[in-house]
């Protein structure tokens, strides 16, 4: 046994797939419809605990590349590289040093935070650090305070910040029947460039942007066993509320629900994951006139996933992924659908 717990385990799967996306540039007039192939890697690396101490480590890629690609973009890709040491010094505690670094490069809406419509493609990269303390109470309780830093830099866009966020999460689990949790967090970003704006939307030179984020969130899920297979359902909502600090342009409200059901069988699995977000802003206006109406997003969003085992190595699978994002703003509105399949082979 002890032999074993010194071991590393890795393990990696891959995916290809080719797919079609009818608006790749997420345009609220003109949609660009293209068809592609798309590769993904995911590559973990286990040291289970021994004694105290525990890591683990995985890299993820996604790399989507259009067969006929517009001059704006020729696709996109996403790289995580995420390492993990764990420390149990007593059994009900756990503590946790979490890094990461990742870069993307995708096109990319940035109307939630912006005082104009801001979609683009872009470049991102950056990483975080979180310090996390997990700790088992009596009665199922489960809690875990969290401190993080992380860091964002664009690389065609003026939009690079560091963000510190702190809060905690606590669940109450029941087995595989019943489980809740409840999560608050509060969270401070500032812009290395970006000005503040004036209740009337004008950039104020000389100044810094900040946004303070208060973020709740209550989530509930249960799962039960049948004869056709093993069901899990879960559901959440929550509310964030951003503050600029200054002179409110870019304050919002934003209230969100999502809803996960999975099913998995002896050879197939299926999943649905769909949520929804309002945000309603709380000073900036759409339209003129003597009191125009307040500016107001409603996002939705939703993925359906079918899975086939052919055997422990081989899995063919099937996607459809579709966004809506609608506001009394028309230019900030749009609709995208996302369609793909392809085949999975795990190591």
């Amino acid at each position: 046994v002890n032999e074993l717990a010194h071991r590393w385990y890795p393990s990696a799967t891959v995916r290809t797939s080719v797919g079609w996306r009818d608006n790749i540039l997420l345009s609220p007039f003109a949609p660009l419809e293209r068809a592609f192939g798309r590769a993904e890697l995911e590559a973990m690396l286990l040291r289970p605990l021994h004694g105290q101490w525990e890591f683990l480590s995985f890299l993820s890629g996604d790399v989507l590349r259009y067969f006929s690609p517009p001059r704006e973009t020729g696709g996109e890709q996403q790289w995580v590289l995420h390492a993990e040491g764990r420390w149990q010094p007593v059994e009900p505690v756990r503590l946790a040093l979490k890094g990461a670094g990742y870069f993307r490069d995708m096109v990319v809406d940035f109307s939630e935070t912006e005082a104009r419509r801001e979609v683009a493609p872009t470049r991102v990269q950056g990483g975080y650090t979180t310090a996390a303390v997990r700790g088992r109470l009596p009665g199922g309780f489960t809690l875990e305070p969290s401190l993080q830093v992380r860091r964002n830099d664009y690389r065609d866009f003026p939009g690079d910040y560091v963000e510190t966020r702190s809060g905690g999460r606590i669940e109450w689990e029941r087995g595989l029947r019943l489980g809740v949790a409840l999560a608050a967090y509060d969270t401070r970003r500032d812009y290395d460039t970006r000005p503040n704006y004036s209740a009337s939307g004008r950039a104020l030179p000389g100044t810094r942007l900040s946004f303070r984020l208060r973020d709740g969130e209550v989530r509930v899920r249960t799962g039960w066993m049948r004869p056709g297979g093993e069901w899990m359902l879960a559901a959440s909502v929550g509310r964030l509320e951003n503050r600029d600090g200054a002179s409110g342009y870019f304050d919002y409200d934003q209230d969100r629900v999502r809803a996960e059901l999975g099913w998995e069988g002896v050879l197939w699995r299926v999943s649905l994951d769909a949520a929804a977000k309002r945000m309603e802003y709380r000073i900036q206006t759409v339209g003129v006139g003597i009191a125009p109406p307040p500016r107001i997003a409603d996002d939705t969003t939703g993925t359906l996933r079918v899975e086939r085992l052919l055997n422990r190595q081989w899995t063919l699978f099937a996607e459809n992924h579709w966004e809506r994002s609608r506001s009394n703003e028309r230019e900030f509105s749009y609709r995208l659908n996302t369609v793909l399949a392809g085949v999975q082979r795990e190591f």
